[in-house]
């Protein structure tokens, strides 16, 4: 085979494997230096750390190493994915800035640095590596105006490297405001741009019809105050963290929206912030952290429609679930409704099933049950999407802890979720309806 599509099975397969066919031959001796994607995934040696966070001294300077060691040896003129998975601070920005200026010199497509410590959560943002804006200032001079990402029809943008780049993922790293403009400004084909736990952000403002950014996510940039996206052609928003100013307006293509602000979720205005798109909103995801008692008493805009409704909800006790169902009803044309529970306190109580007026869902076709444990909360949920989707056709129960953490579950969850199993297979099959399939993972 031609050396060309050899490359590109070598550039499917992990890394290290890609490495190991230099021994194959002569010819196979350098093939792998051309792979155009760069994956440097340790998740074996992050698991470690996880568990002993003593190992991180003598890891990081292996994988420090690695990593030289291959762009060092790469050949390809190009590539199209460059992905770092560490954890890395600014003791290590020496490195990293090497890194992110091979990426930019081999015209990447896709950037990923994802640094979260013991690779798994945020560090204070102080020790966070700092993307380096010296890439901006060697392609071209121009000065952004602060706390603004909204720039002038005048400016005159020189040609740069980053003309390729679609694709951006931050986590850890320190990204300020001068940064994303000029990020924006400079990067004609970006897409994605997805930053968490930055401490540099503080006012977020994104507009002109010129940019192609389709996805914008910003995750547990505590120092953010406010975020305003206006006129822009932006198709999907995420936002997670402390409550803040979100303004949105003049978005005809924002159709999916992620948002979890506050403690409950719900007490900033969530509707209100997001009430420029709802007319034509599809997807929606909130995160609950924590729902108030008073949720009942809440009332919903009608969203017209919207398809998939997705509630991430960090449950207590055995509390009932139907109150989420208000959400639902709000929603004509919903064809998928998934629920994550992320129970706090898995108590079971001993109650009768609740029952609730009957509400027809005319187009709801998949019910996902995300944390199923059995309770009586868990049950009577489920009984209600089987009895009130008329066109019900599949309902999926996932009792898997919801929790992502790299330490390995433990026996005694394992044996939670295997009970959750044997519940949900007593509780829901004999209710399950004939032409609805249930499949419990």
């Amino acid at each position: 085979m031609p050396d060309d599509i050899l490359v590109s099975i070598l550039s499917r397969l992990p890394l290290k494997e890609a490495a190991t066919t230099s021994n194959l031959s002569t010819r196979w001796r350098y093939l792998w230096c051309q792979t155009y994607c760069l994956d440097f995934d340790a998740n074996e040696t992050l698991d470690k750390i996880a568990i002993d966070s003593k190992l991180r001294v003598v890891e990081r300077p292996k994988y420090i190493n690695w990593v030289n060691r291959v762009t060092r040896q790469h050949r390809g003129p190009t590539i199209d994915d460059l992905r770092i998975c560490f954890d890395l601070d600014k003791t290590s920005k020496g490195a990293i800035d090497k890194w992110v200026e091979f990426a930019v010199s081999k015209m990447v497509q896709k950037l990923e640095l994802d640094l979260l410590e013991n690779g798994e959560m945020l560090r204070q943002t102080p020790r966070n590596y700092v993307f380096p804006i010296k890439i901006f200032d060697r392609s071209f001079g121009l000065t952004v105006k602060r706390h603004s990402l909204t720039f002038p029809k005048t400016v005159s943008v020189k040609e740069t490297e980053l003309k390729a780049l679609k694709s951006l993922f931050l986590k850890c790293v320190n990204v300020s405001e001068d940064t994303l403009a000029k990020l924006l400004i400079s990067c004609p084909a970006l897409q994605q741009l997805s930053v968490h736990g930055s401490g540099d952000l503080v006012n977020v403002k994104i507009s002109g019809k010129s940019l192609v950014l389709k996805y914008f996510e910003i995750v547990f940039c505590f120092g953010v105050k406010s975020i305003e996206i206006t006129d822009s052609n932006l198709e999907s928003f995420s936002y997670l963290g402390p409550g803040i100013t979100i303004k949105l307006n003049n978005l005809p293509r924002l159709e999916e929206i992620s948002i979890g602000e506050g403690y409950s979720g719900f007490e900033n205005n969530v509707f209100g912030q997001i009430s420029c798109c709802i007319s034509h909103l599809q997807i929606l995801t909130l995160d609950i952290y924590r729902p108030e008692e008073n949720i009942k008493f809440l009332s919903f805009p009608e969203l017209p429609k919207l398809k998939q409704l997705i509630l991430k909800v960090g449950a207590w006790d055995d509390d009932s679930l139907l109150e989420f169902t208000s959400l639902a009803k709000a929603c004509p044309k919903l064809q998928r409704f998934v629920i994550q529970l992320i129970w706090m306190s898995p108590a079971k109580r001993r109650r009768k099933v609740r029952q609730v007026a009957k509400h027809p869902y005319k187009h709801l076709q998949l019910v996902e049950i995300v944390g199923y444990y059995g309770r009586t909360s868990d049950v009577e949920l489920a009984v209600y999407f089987i009895e009130n989707a008329i066109t019900l056709r599949k309902i999926i129960i996932d009792p898997r802890y919801q929790v992502l953490e790299r330490t390995p579950i433990g026996n005694e969850q394992l044996k939670k979720e295997k009970a959750a199993r044997s519940c949900a297979k007593k509780q829901l099959e004999p209710r399950t309806p004939q032409g609805v399939e249930l499949v419990i993972l």
